[in-house]
């Protein structure tokens, strides 16, 4: 009987724990709340006192048949958050008595009452954390020595209740007035499913900002955000040293085996978060790895405001080719052909590339041209890398600053067309001499197409090419068996159209060359020549990259808990925000509902 007995208790014991593990993996509390957020946006302004603001735009849709949102509990980024300093609205109407929350550790609980959200229907929720401390710190990275870091995971809910797949999702961290447009870094987001690379500018009042966006996001998974910045834009008061220290983790504790899965529970979101952090982190070195190359060959700076209207007409081939991130080597002979239709130079050797500037030089050349020819005066190729270079800083910071208050996407698309309208205009050219001057017109926007060699290649071959103005200026060895004659005039009938001039029918009687041995020379010059000077591309554009559009710093590893929301009668979902310092962290928010 006792053995009986025993046995009974022993199989009760074993059906509870069951059903506690149960119990922690498939929660059945609060199962009537179901929404969405379709728009979700955070703010993180790193304020000249070292605080931040945060500022929450949630829009809410909440499910048919649903139980009404009526309170908010949003985690906070730590326990320093003074509760008086948050404001939040609905619908405009201003959500008063906002308190820490009775159910969720490190959240701020927000009250709907009478503006509850009801089943089926939509609500805009904003909310304003002014004054938040505690939230820079240190960074011990020897490249980047007396830097501050930043980093932060906005607030996150619950997949159970969540239940968003496209969320349109912004998050932009400001950085404090006094940071220099090329000061600061920002990191590889960490779990993001957009682009790593932000939208980078300055506001209105001159601070520089970051911003990722994507129309693929949700709201219950947590993303990992930040960017370092000179540790003198802010007091040292307000810079931490060390790592956050870890919350609370909630739960009711005691020895007994109800405490004991309550403790659990608390504890689960946790240790399921740092088996996914530990796989993203994975992943993201691997991203890394792969996307190395690439991503040093980004020399064009995002653009960080947020995206204006509009396209920005009047920019130049190579102005345009730079907007599209061209290959340097192709910008910069896109330039050398400039310059050869000018009639601004001559080369004397085609690799490596030597010529010899016309004296004087005609007017109108633009800023970059003549940076180009004051390059190749220098004779050492370190010097003449140095000057290359800084032509290339000083012109994608001209592209970017022409660009302010433009769409980027709209302009981009733009200049992609009017490409494919030079090409066509040249491959739809009737007869040969029709195509050489269509080509000669459209020389630097056909340079810009992906494909420029092969589609010279296959335009050129098998027919004849009437050879431009500029073509001795550029072929050495045509210029050799043309005798002594004046450079301008190559025994050239006046009917071929010269750069600026619209392209019409020449006579027949114009020079030609071979197609074939036209499409060699200008493939070969497209390819070879810049590039004999700058060396190593991916070296050099890294040199240019470092300043226009440096590559963002390790991202730090973190972790973090569970802030809440819930409804009436104590239900609850899970949802973060956690301020981090650097690996390893602890944030300070813990918990998940009761």
């Amino acid at each position: 009987m006792v053995n009986k007995t025993r046995r009974t208790t022993l199989l009760a014991c074993v059906l509870c724990l069951l059903l506690g593990m149960l119990a922690l993996v498939q929660p059945v509390y609060a199962q009537d709340y179901r929404f969405t957020l379709p728009q979700y946006e955070v703010e993180a302004y790193i304020e000249a006192d070292g605080t931040v603001t945060l500022y929450y735009y949630m829009v809410f849709d909440n499910a048919p048949g649903a139980h009404a949102i009526d309170f908010i509990d949003l985690g906070l980024p730590n326990s320093q958050v003074n509760l008086n300093r948050i404001e939040a609205d609905i619908n405009d109407k201003p959500i008063s008595g906002v308190k820490s929350s009775q159910y969720v550790s490190g959240a701020a609980e927000l009250a709907l009452g009478s503006n509850a959200i009801p089943a089926g229907q939509s609500g805009t929720v904003r909310v304003y954390i002014r004054q938040i401390e505690g939230m820079l710190f240190d960074y011990d990275n020897p490249d980047r020595e007396g830097y501050v870091n930043f980093q932060f995971t906005p607030n996150y809910f619950s997949s159970q209740f969540e239940r968003s797949r496209n969320t349109k999702y912004r998050m932009t961290i400001i950085l404090p007035p006094g940071v220099g447009s090329q000061d600061g870094v920002y990191y590889e987001p960490s779990g993001w499913p957009g682009s790593d690379t932000p939208e980078a500018s300055l506001t209105t009042d001159n601070r520089v900002f970051y911003s990722w966006y994507t129309e693929d996001a949700n709201v219950h998974t947590n993303y990992l955000f930040g960017a370092a910045f000179p540790a003198s834009a802010v007091p040292a008061t307000a810079i931490s040293s060390g790592t956050a220290g870890s919350g609370s983790t909630g739960g009711s504790g005691g020895g007994s085996f109800a405490g004991l899965l309550n403790s659990l529970r608390s504890f689960l979101p946790c240790l399921i978060f740092a088996g996914i952090s530990v796989i993203a982190v994975i992943r993201s070195a691997l991203k890394r790895n792969q996307n190395t190359v690439a991503r040093r060959m980004q020399y064009m700076p995002p653009k960080i405001s947020i995206e204006g209207q509009g396209i920005k007409r009047g920019l130049t081939a190579v102005e345009a080719g730079l907007l599209l991130e061209l290959p340097i080597d192709r910008v910069l002979t896109m330039i050398l052909f400039g310059l050869l239709k000018k009639e601004a130079v001559t080369i004397s050797s085609q690799d490596p590339l030597e010529f010899n500037a016309s004296n004087p030089l005609p007017a109108g050349l633009y800023d970059y041209e003549t940076a180009f020819i004051d390059a190749y005066k220098a004779k050492e190729t370190g010097e003449r890398r140095r000057l290359l270079k800084s032509l290339m800083i000083d012109l994608v910071k001209s592209v970017s600053d022409k660009m302010k208050g433009f769409s980027k996407a709209e302009t981009v698309a733009y200049y992609k067309d009017i490409v494919n309208r030079a090409w066509a205009a040249v491959e739809g050219a009737k007869t040969p001499e029709v195509k050489s001057a269509q080509y000669n017109e459209n020389l630097e926007w056909t340079m810009m197409d992906e494909d420029f060699s092969g589609r010279t290649d296959r335009t050129f071959t098998g027919q004849p090419v009437f050879i431009p103005r500029w073509w001795p200026r550029y072929d050495p060895v045509y210029r050799q068996g043309m005798g002594s004659g004046p450079l301008a005039s190559p025994a050239r009938p006046s009917g071929l159209p010269s750069a600026g001039s619209k392209p019409g029918t020449p006579s027949m009687s114009l020079p030609n060359i071979p197609g074939s041995d036209f499409a060699a020379k200008m493939i070969n010059g497209a390819s070879t020549m810049a590039a004999s000077t700058i060396g190593n591309i991916e070296t050099f554009t890294s040199g240019v990259t470092r300043m226009t559009n440096p590559i963002p710093l390790e991202p730090a590893r973190s972790s973090s808990g569970s802030g809440g929301f819930r409804g009436s009668g104590g239900s609850g979902c899970v949802s973060c925000a956690c301020a981090c310092a650097c690996a390893g962290c602890a944030c300070a928010c813990a918990g998940g509902g009761r």
